[in-house]
C-alpha cells in the first residue's frame, strides 16, 4: 500500500541532496594559468560547458563567440581534430578573456596567471587576434603571436581578421586546416543567491515538507 506520508517526507530530503549536490559540483575546476594535455571529461565534469566549437580552417569571428557563450567565465582551447584531450587550454573572467590589448604587438592583460590579448578592430597587420600566453612570457603579435620563447606549449592564437583562419595551437603554428579544433567553453559563478529555479526547488521541497509534518500530525491526534 502506497505510504504518502513516508514519500512526503522521504521526497523533500532527495530534492535538498540534489541541491546540495549541484552546487558542490559547479565549476570544481578552476584552473590557474594554462594547462596542457587536459582531458575533456575533466573540463566538462567540472562545472564547463561547451559554446562553440570550429577548426583552424574556418573564419572566425569573435562577436558570434561571445554571443553563444554568454557565461561569467570563459575558457578557450585547442585540440587536434576528433581527440578526447585538449592540447591547451585557459579560463578567466569573461571581462579578462575579452578585455581589449589594442592595436600593438606586445601588450597583455595579466589575470588567472594568465596573459590574455584580444583585439577585432586592428588593421590586419596589428591586433586583429585572440590569445593567450603564461603570465611573465612575451608576445609577438604579427598579427598573432609567434613567438617561441618561454613556454612555447602554453600559447594560443586565433585570427580574427576578415576572412582569416588559423593559427597556432600550443607550439605548433601555421595551423590552417582542419586538423585542429578551436574550443570554447563557458560557465557561471556560483551565486550565494538562489536562481529563480532555484527558488521553484526549494519552495517545492517547503511545501512537501509541510505536507509530511501535517500527517505526522494528525496520526499522533488519531493514536491519542
Amino acid at each position: 500500500m502506497f505510504n504518502f506520508r513516508a514519500f512526503s517526507i522521504v521526497l523533500p530530503l532527495l530534492f535538498v541532496l540534489v541541491f546540495i549536490s549541484y552546487n558542490a559540483n559547479a565549476q570544481s575546476f578552476l584552473p590557474v594559468g594554462p594547462q596542457t594535455n587536459v582531458p575533456v571529461d575533466t573540463v566538462t565534469g567540472g562545472g564547463w560547458t561547451e559554446c562553440y566549437h570550429d577548426t583552424y580552417g574556418d573564419h572566425l569571428d569573435a562577436d558570434t563567440v561571445l554571443a553563444s557563450c554568454p557565461g561569467d567565465l570563459l575558457m578557450l582551447s585547442c585540440r587536434p581534430t576528433g581527440s578526447d584531450t585538449l592540447t591547451l587550454l585557459a579560463q578567466g573572467f569573461r571581462s579578462d578573456v575579452t578585455f581589449d590589448t589594442g592595436v600593438n604587438q606586445d601588450v597583455l592583460h595579466i589575470a588567472n596567471g594568465v596573459g590574455w590579448y584580444f583585439n577585432n578592430t586592428g588593421s590586419g597587420e596589428d591586433g586583429d587576434s585572440w590569445g593567450f600566453v603564461r603570465a611573465g612570457d612575451s608576445v609577438e603579435k604579427n598579427n598573432c603571436d609567434v613567438d617561441s620563447s618561454g613556454a612555447d606549449d602554453e600559447r594560443l592564437c586565433w585570427h580574427l581578421q576578415d576572412n582569416a583562419a588559423g593559427y597556432r595551437c600550443g607550439a605548433t603554428q601555421d595551423i590552417f586546416d582542419d586538423s585542429y579544433e578551436r574550443i570554447v567553453y563557458t560557465a557561471q559563478l556560483s551565486r550565494n543567491i538562489p536562481t529563480l529555479s532555484e527558488w521553484g526547488m526549494i519552495s517545492t521541497v517547503a511545501g512537501l515538507m509541510l505536507v509530511g509534518v501535517f500527517f505526522v500530525i494528525r496520526r499522533r491526534k488519531a493514536v491519542v
